[in-house]
């Protein structure tokens, strides 16, 4: 399979909310800005790659959340699975804290609300100001070091990443200055599925209150 390797907590839903999922289909175009690199997700014991580090870019085709329209951009918050150029995914809208779904080794869960909270602080501090190959594929790392190590560096724990050059100290400068002083970037959502990379967007201002909960909330079939 070929793959390229391109969050706010929400309330807990009720019932009846359960019963109708909002979900997004779309085209998968490419991965750009970026960088080329290896990655591992098992202390650096093995290195898949390379593997592209940056911003994923969609074209919506369909579904029932009106909050993602057009061309989108995301980054990927899962790395186990994969997507391919051209080809068309539907997703089920989630929360952050309740992504990536399904919960693959090493990750035994979702990430939950802590990690959710230190990736809106990354948006918040940083997002803004991405520019670059190097910034986007830094902000990708900095990202997936969050989700499985918690946030330390890039070098060290159960994620690792080689051969991003300059990429890799932006990475850990931006790992550095999350601190739980914010400013938090309120709105985060994500896109989950059983088969494809889970990914974090922005949706368009506004859309989440369509929801009714307040903020995003999880709302997808579970696998068996």
């Amino acid at each position: 399979m070929k793959i390229q390797f391109a969050m706010f907590a929400g309330l807990a839903i009720g019932a009846t909310a359960a019963q109708a999922a909002f979900t997004v289909q779309a085209t998968y175009i490419d991965t750009n800005p970026g960088v080329w690199g290896n990655v591992s997700i098992d202390s650096g014991a093995g290195y898949i790659g390379p593997v592209k580090a940056g911003q994923f870019n969609w074209q919506r085709t369909g579904g029932t959340f009106s909050g993602i329209q057009g061309n989108f951009a995301t980054f990927c918050i899962e790395i186990q699975q994969g997507l391919n150029p051209g080809s068309n995914y539907t997703f089920d809208v989630n929360t952050v804290a309740n992504a990536p779904l399904p919960m693959n080794m090493p990750l035994s869960a979702p990430m939950g609300a802590v990690k959710a909270g230190k990736i809106a602080e990354l948006y918040g501090r940083h997002f803004a100001s991405l520019s670059t190959n190097n910034d986007y594929a830094a902000f990708q790392l900095a990202i997936w070091d969050i989700i499985y190590d918690g946030g330390d560096t890039v070098s060290t724990g159960i994620f690792r990443a080689i051969n991003f050059g300059a990429a890799l100290v932006q990475a850990d400068t931006f790992i550095a200055s999350i601190d739980g002083t914010g400013p938090m970037f309120a709105g985060l959502g994500a896109l989950s599925s059983d088969d494809w990379q889970d990914q974090i967007f922005v949706p368009t201002p506004g859309s989440l209150a369509l929801l009714g909960l307040g903020g995003l909330v999880a709302a997808r079939r579970r696998r068996a």
